[in-house]
Protein backbone atom coordinates (compact mmCIF):
# COMPACT_ATOMS: atom_id res chain seq x y z
CA UNK A 1 0.00 0.00 0.00
CA UNK A 2 1.22 3.80 -0.74
CA UNK A 3 0.43 6.94 -0.36
CA UNK A 4 0.55 10.49 -1.77
CA UNK A 5 1.05 13.52 0.29
CA UNK A 6 0.33 16.78 -0.76
CA UNK A 7 1.62 20.27 0.96
CA UNK A 8 1.52 23.97 -0.33
CA UNK A 9 4.93 23.72 0.02
CA UNK A 10 5.63 20.60 -1.58
CA UNK A 11 3.18 20.76 -4.35
CA UNK A 12 5.53 21.72 -7.41
CA UNK A 13 8.27 18.84 -6.40
CA UNK A 14 5.17 16.00 -5.56
CA UNK A 15 3.86 16.55 -9.16
CA UNK A 16 7.04 16.58 -10.58
CA UNK A 17 8.08 13.33 -8.73
CA UNK A 18 4.47 11.68 -10.24
CA UNK A 19 5.55 12.19 -13.80
CA UNK A 20 8.61 10.52 -13.20
CA UNK A 21 6.78 7.51 -12.25
CA UNK A 22 6.60 8.24 -8.71
CA UNK A 23 3.51 5.74 -8.32
CA UNK A 24 5.24 3.18 -9.54
CA UNK A 25 7.30 2.03 -6.14
CA UNK A 26 8.48 -1.70 -6.05
CA UNK A 27 7.33 -2.53 -2.42
CA UNK A 28 3.67 -1.61 -1.09
CA UNK A 29 5.63 -0.43 2.23
CA UNK A 30 7.17 2.61 -0.40
CA UNK A 31 5.18 5.76 -0.89
CA UNK A 32 5.18 8.68 -3.16
CA UNK A 33 5.82 11.29 0.07
CA UNK A 34 7.67 14.20 1.15
CA UNK A 35 8.73 14.05 4.72
CA UNK A 36 6.31 15.92 6.35
CA UNK A 37 8.59 17.60 9.31
CA UNK A 38 7.74 21.15 8.41
CA UNK A 39 5.11 23.04 9.62
CA UNK A 40 2.00 23.15 7.87
CA UNK A 41 -1.02 21.33 5.83
CA UNK A 42 -0.56 17.44 4.15
CA UNK A 43 -3.50 15.03 2.75
CA UNK A 44 -2.44 11.46 2.02
CA UNK A 45 -4.73 9.25 0.20
CA UNK A 46 -4.71 5.63 0.13
CA UNK A 47 -6.28 3.48 -2.58
CA UNK A 48 -6.59 0.23 -4.15
CA UNK A 49 -6.67 1.09 -8.18
CA UNK A 50 -9.96 3.01 -8.13
CA UNK A 51 -11.26 2.68 -4.75
CA UNK A 52 -10.55 4.72 -2.36
CA UNK A 53 -9.69 3.35 1.33
CA UNK A 54 -8.79 6.24 2.90
CA UNK A 55 -7.73 10.25 2.79
CA UNK A 56 -6.34 12.12 6.12
CA UNK A 57 -5.74 16.11 5.93
CA UNK A 58 -3.23 16.75 8.51
CA UNK A 59 -1.75 19.74 9.77
CA UNK A 60 1.73 20.65 11.74
CA UNK A 61 1.99 23.21 13.39
CA UNK A 62 6.00 24.09 14.81
CA UNK A 63 5.83 22.66 18.52
CA UNK A 64 5.05 19.62 16.97
CA UNK A 65 0.98 19.17 17.76
CA UNK A 66 -0.51 18.19 15.00
CA UNK A 67 -4.18 17.99 13.80
CA UNK A 68 -6.06 15.24 11.86
CA UNK A 69 -8.88 14.57 9.68
CA UNK A 70 -9.85 11.41 8.26
CA UNK A 71 -12.67 9.12 6.33
CA UNK A 72 -11.54 5.86 5.91
CA UNK A 73 -13.85 2.76 4.64
CA UNK A 74 -13.46 -0.26 6.81
CA UNK A 75 -14.65 -3.54 5.06
CA UNK A 76 -18.75 -2.37 4.82
CA UNK A 77 -18.04 0.81 7.14
CA UNK A 78 -17.64 3.95 7.20
CA UNK A 79 -15.10 5.78 9.70
CA UNK A 80 -15.11 9.45 9.92
CA UNK A 81 -12.06 10.68 12.61
CA UNK A 82 -10.57 14.04 14.23
CA UNK A 83 -8.14 14.16 16.41
CA UNK A 84 -5.98 16.58 18.13
CA UNK A 85 -2.07 15.83 19.31
CA UNK A 86 -0.27 17.81 21.86
CA UNK A 87 3.11 18.46 21.25
CA UNK A 88 3.98 15.26 23.28
CA UNK A 89 2.44 13.41 20.88
CA UNK A 90 -0.33 12.44 23.23
CA UNK A 91 -3.84 12.72 22.76
CA UNK A 92 -6.03 15.65 23.53
CA UNK A 93 -9.05 15.46 21.89
CA UNK A 94 -10.43 12.94 19.33
CA UNK A 95 -14.15 12.73 17.62
CA UNK A 96 -14.83 9.54 15.94
CA UNK A 97 -18.37 7.80 14.42
CA UNK A 98 -17.95 4.46 12.87
CA UNK A 99 -21.18 3.96 10.78
CA UNK A 100 -22.17 -0.22 9.39
CA UNK A 101 -23.79 -1.00 5.77
CA UNK A 102 -26.95 -1.34 7.31
CA UNK A 103 -26.79 2.12 9.19
CA UNK A 104 -26.30 1.30 12.47
CA UNK A 105 -23.53 4.21 13.93
CA UNK A 106 -21.17 4.35 17.17
CA UNK A 107 -19.57 7.47 17.89
CA UNK A 108 -16.73 8.26 20.41
CA UNK A 109 -15.68 11.28 21.87
CA UNK A 110 -12.46 11.24 23.60
CA UNK A 111 -11.89 14.67 25.55
CA UNK A 112 -8.27 13.81 26.68
CA UNK A 113 -8.00 17.01 28.39
CA UNK A 114 -10.78 16.69 30.70
CA UNK A 115 -10.17 13.21 31.38
CA UNK A 116 -14.13 12.09 30.12
CA UNK A 117 -15.37 10.13 27.30
CA UNK A 118 -18.63 9.71 25.57
CA UNK A 119 -20.25 7.20 23.64
CA UNK A 120 -23.35 7.24 21.27
CA UNK A 121 -24.57 4.00 19.61
CA UNK A 122 -28.06 1.84 19.85
CA UNK A 123 -27.66 0.99 23.80
CA UNK A 124 -27.49 4.89 24.43
CA UNK A 125 -25.51 7.49 24.60
CA UNK A 126 -23.74 9.17 27.77
CA UNK A 127 -20.17 10.61 29.10
CA UNK A 128 -17.76 8.62 31.74
CA UNK A 129 -14.74 9.25 33.66
CA UNK A 130 -11.67 7.91 33.03
CA UNK A 131 -8.05 8.73 34.03
CA UNK A 132 -5.43 11.00 32.71
CA UNK A 133 -2.40 8.89 34.22
CA UNK A 134 -1.34 7.70 30.10
CA UNK A 135 -1.84 8.65 26.67
CA UNK A 136 -5.17 7.88 25.23
CA UNK A 137 -6.22 5.73 22.16
CA UNK A 138 -8.91 4.47 21.16
CA UNK A 139 -10.68 1.16 19.81
CA UNK A 140 -13.75 -0.94 19.73
CA UNK A 141 -15.57 1.41 16.86
CA UNK A 142 -15.55 -1.99 14.30
CA UNK A 143 -15.37 -5.82 14.66
CA UNK A 144 -16.10 -7.70 17.60
CA UNK A 145 -12.77 -7.72 19.31
CA UNK A 146 -12.50 -6.23 22.53
CA UNK A 147 -9.87 -3.33 22.83
CA UNK A 148 -8.77 -3.80 18.80
CA UNK A 149 -7.50 -0.26 17.39
CA UNK A 150 -9.58 0.82 14.35
CA UNK A 151 -7.49 -0.31 10.90
CA UNK A 152 -7.40 3.40 9.90
CA UNK A 153 -4.52 5.78 9.28
CA UNK A 154 -5.76 8.37 11.72
CA UNK A 155 -6.00 5.64 14.85
CA UNK A 156 -2.36 4.29 13.61
CA UNK A 157 -0.87 7.34 14.01
CA UNK A 158 -2.96 8.33 16.90
CA UNK A 159 -1.50 4.82 18.37
CA UNK A 160 2.25 5.42 17.29
CA UNK A 161 2.65 8.94 18.78
CA UNK A 162 0.94 7.77 22.03
CA UNK A 163 3.23 4.40 22.72
CA UNK A 164 6.11 6.97 21.28
CA UNK A 165 5.24 9.37 24.37
CA UNK A 166 4.79 6.18 27.18
CA UNK A 167 5.55 2.44 27.59
CA UNK A 168 1.78 2.11 28.23
CA UNK A 169 -0.81 3.63 26.84
CA UNK A 170 -4.97 3.99 28.03
CA UNK A 171 -6.93 1.67 25.64
CA UNK A 172 -10.82 3.02 25.48
CA UNK A 173 -13.24 0.25 23.82
CA UNK A 174 -16.39 2.07 22.56
CA UNK A 175 -18.63 -0.89 22.39
CA UNK A 176 -17.24 -1.80 26.19
CA UNK A 177 -17.06 1.92 27.24
CA UNK A 178 -14.00 1.41 29.56
CA UNK A 179 -10.50 1.89 29.57
CA UNK A 180 -7.58 -0.92 30.13
CA UNK A 181 -3.52 -0.16 30.32
CA UNK A 182 -1.82 -1.66 27.69
CA UNK A 183 2.07 -1.58 27.35
CA UNK A 184 3.54 -0.20 23.92
CA UNK A 185 4.53 -3.37 22.60
CA UNK A 186 1.68 -4.79 22.45
CA UNK A 187 0.12 -2.49 19.72
CA UNK A 188 2.98 -1.31 17.97
CA UNK A 189 5.82 -3.36 16.92
CA UNK A 190 9.24 -2.18 15.97
CA UNK A 191 11.14 -3.01 12.35
CA UNK A 192 13.92 -2.05 10.51
CA UNK A 193 15.21 1.89 10.30
CA UNK A 194 12.66 4.14 11.31
CA UNK A 195 9.71 1.36 10.38
CA UNK A 196 6.82 0.61 12.43
CA UNK A 197 4.20 -1.72 12.57
CA UNK A 198 0.48 -0.93 14.76
CA UNK A 199 -1.85 -3.69 15.13
CA UNK A 200 -5.17 -3.14 14.34
CA UNK A 201 -7.04 -6.69 15.34
CA UNK A 202 -6.18 -9.18 11.70
CA UNK A 203 -4.80 -5.83 10.31
CA UNK A 204 -1.28 -4.64 10.37
CA UNK A 205 -0.71 -1.05 9.26
CA UNK A 206 3.19 0.36 8.40
CA UNK A 207 4.01 3.40 9.96
CA UNK A 208 7.39 5.54 9.90
CA UNK A 209 8.53 8.61 11.49
CA UNK A 210 6.95 10.62 9.14
CA UNK A 211 3.38 9.15 8.75
CA UNK A 212 1.54 5.89 8.35
CA UNK A 213 2.91 4.58 4.90
CA UNK A 214 0.24 1.27 4.09
CA UNK A 215 -2.87 0.21 5.82
CA UNK A 216 -1.99 -3.77 5.17
CA UNK A 217 -0.28 -5.87 2.27
CA UNK A 218 -2.91 -4.66 -0.72
CA UNK A 219 -0.52 -2.77 -3.26
CA UNK A 220 -2.19 0.69 -3.51
CA UNK A 221 -1.72 3.72 -5.40
CA UNK A 222 -1.94 7.39 -4.65
CA UNK A 223 -5.51 8.44 -5.87
CA UNK A 224 -5.29 12.31 -6.29
CA UNK A 225 -4.36 15.57 -5.42
CA UNK A 226 -6.19 17.99 -3.17
CA UNK A 227 -6.04 20.66 -0.77
CA UNK A 228 -6.25 20.24 2.93
CA UNK A 229 -9.45 22.16 4.47
CA UNK A 230 -9.74 20.45 8.14
CA UNK A 231 -13.26 20.36 9.56
CA UNK A 232 -14.18 22.13 13.02
CA UNK A 233 -14.22 20.55 16.26
CA UNK A 234 -17.71 18.72 16.72
CA UNK A 235 -18.39 18.96 21.06
CA UNK A 236 -21.17 16.87 22.34
CA UNK A 237 -23.25 18.65 25.25
CA UNK A 238 -21.92 17.31 28.77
Amino acid sequence: MKTQHISALVLTALVASLSAGCGNAASSREACVEAPGLAGDHVYVFSAGSVPHARVERTVRSDGSETLSGVSQVAAMKVMEYAELGPDGRLVYADVTATGANGATRRLIADAAHGAFYVQDEHGAGWKRMAKDSPWVYAGLAGDTSFALLPTPVSAWVTLRATNASPDVRVLDAALREGRIVPQDQLVVEGEGDERFVIAGETVLTANDDFVTALGESTLEPLRIAAATLRPRRVAQR
